[in-house]
């Protein structure tokens, strides 16, 4: 049984796509949205600048765009369901990769650009970082 998803987030309708899924897909389960980004939050209270964790209750007041951005679409996308959401700061690959490592989570949604080719190696893949670098079923929602 699947009891814990966590869903990795962008500001993108990717994103949104990813938290969808996973809402329908696993609707006993408890899911954690996960940014990670290059971020500035100053702005948000935490003890630990690494890592900010908030419940949607707390997503109103968050300084960085890109931060609210993802909060607002989770609170939209959630529509009164429970979810927990966690900013990581850092390089976004090596940040979810390591938060992912350390939960206990029974899998992974996230959203792919699917690019290929010469693309991909210029900007590089957080999906394929993802799916090579931890053991958990990985789903990826184009």
């Amino acid at each position: 049984m699947v009891q814990s998803i966590l869903v990795a987030m962008d500001d993108s309708p990717l994103g949104e796509e990813a938290l969808r899924y996973a809402l329908e897909t696993f609707p006993d389960a408890d899911i954690v949205v996960v940014h990670a980004a290059y971020l500035d939050l100053d702005m948000l209270p935490t003890d630990t600048p690494e890592v900010h964790e908030v419940g949607v209750d707390e997503l109103d007041g968050v300084g960085d765009e890109t931060a609210q951005a993802v909060f607002e679409t989770a609170r939209r996308v959630a529509d009164g369901r429970e979810i927990a959401v966690s900013f990581l700061t850092g390089e976004p690959q090596e940040r979810l990769v390591e938060y992912i490592n350390a939960g206990e989570f029974d899998g992974v949604v996230m959203g792919t650009h699917g690019r290929e080719g010469v693309a991909r190696l210029l900007i590089g893949s957080v999906a394929e970082a993802v799916v090579r670098k931890t053991s958990l079923p990985t789903t990826l929602v184009k």
